[in-house]
């Protein structure tokens, strides 16, 4: 802490009287008691939106509220879709144990980096479209069968890539096309991971009648549905399964005696169930939290705060991490509403 003080940002703050206080590290813990302070782990991370970017906020919202009032979107057509990192393996950091234990053990099939993606996609009424799950490799295991309800794709790392991207579409537009008819007009709203504005991704939108609503990088925490309040529940269900399913006896043990991965099916099932178990309400408010989908014709205000994203949400989100690009460029050239940014209309 000391040393703060001898940093180039505290002499332009405070001067020359930076270097003329005088302190010790007694000093500074007898301050820290009086003003009842201590160090303490970091346990929220607040994403703060810098002030440059409330304009570029301000932007997209008008941009999609624009957009509703020319296409007069239904609320069943108005969709939010996201890719999130689910593992194998969901332990959490705390267990029961007897008291002075200086190495406390959690049990788990040592999967807890092994990782798996999910796609899942809402509407502004509630609708929840089956999820779909991204496995590593190529197929399933002989003999697996993955539960209805849950749509399975695999790709070499897991994840989302431009030709799945293509593929979602394609899916996407025929199950919407099903419920709603392909003449309906349809609005996506979704974040800015550079997969989703490749010029075919944005092609194929159109050619199934969709128009786009981006969201600007770094506001997804303000702006996404999925982000602001679905995700969270959602994972804190999978947490649940994972363990029941382990205190069922998991999927067994190998010759050696280590637990067994859990099968695509199951943890298909896991996500099933998990998704199954958002609410329709849930959905709904989040939608109108994030401004996309109140009424146009009165007032009716949202509740558009800064949201505290855990630690583990901040490692779960896909967003900030793998295949996003959120860097002070990328928000730069996301704040004029043209087709390549914050909304896509052509």
């Amino acid at each position: 802490m000391q040393n703060i003080l001898k940093e180039r940002e505290m002499i332009t703050l405070y001067g020359g009287s930076a270097k003329e206080f005088k302190t010790s590290c007694q000093w500074i813990s007898s301050f820290m008691k009086r003003y009842k302070l201590s160090w303490r782990r970091r346990t929220k991370i607040s994403q703060k939106l810098p002030s440059q970017t409330e304009e570029t906020l301000a932007k997209f919202h008008q941009f999609i509220n624009n957009l509703r009032t020319r296409k007069s979107f239904d609320l069943c057509n108005i969709f939010n879709m996201d890719e999130t990192p689910v593992w194998f393996d969901m332990a959490g950091n705390f267990t029961i144990d007897q008291k002075g234990e200086k190495t406390v053990q959690i049990r788990s099939t040592g999967n807890d980096k092994n990782r798996f993606t999910v796609v899942l996609t809402c509407a502004a009424d509630g609708t929840k479209l089956p999820p779909i799950c991204i496995f590593k490799g190529k197929r399933l295991s002989k003999g697996e069968k993955i539960p209805p309800g849950v749509v399975v794709w695999f790709q070499d790392k897991g994840w989302m890539d431009s030709e799945l991207m293509n593929r979602y579409i394609d899916y996407l537009g025929d199950e919407i096309n099903k419920r709603t008819g392909a003449r309906a007009p349809k609005l996506m709203v979704y974040d800015s991971f550079r997969g989703h504005l490749e010029k075919s991704v944005k092609e194929k939108f159109r050619d199934y009648g969709f128009d786009l609503g981006v969201i600007p990088g770094g506001l997804t925490s303000l702006c996404q549905p999925l982000d602001v309040a679905i995700n969270k529940p959602f994972k804190a269900n999978l947490r649940k399964e994972w363990h029941l399913w382990m205190a069922a006896g998991g999927a067994g043990q190998t010759n050696k005696g280590n637990l067994r991965r859990a099968k695509f099916s199951d943890v298909c099932a896991w996500v099933k169930r998990s998704w199954d178990g958002i609410s329709d309400e849930i959905i709904i408010d989040s939608f109108k939290t994030c401004g996309i989908s109140n009424a146009l014709d009165e007032v009716e205000d949202f509740d558009n705060e800064i949201i505290d994203i855990s630690d583990d949400d901040l490692e779960d989100g896909i967003n900030d991490n793998l295949e996003h690009d959120v860097s002070d460029d990328n928000l730069e050239d996301d704040i004029s509403c043209d087709d390549s940014d914050i909304g896509i209309n052509e």
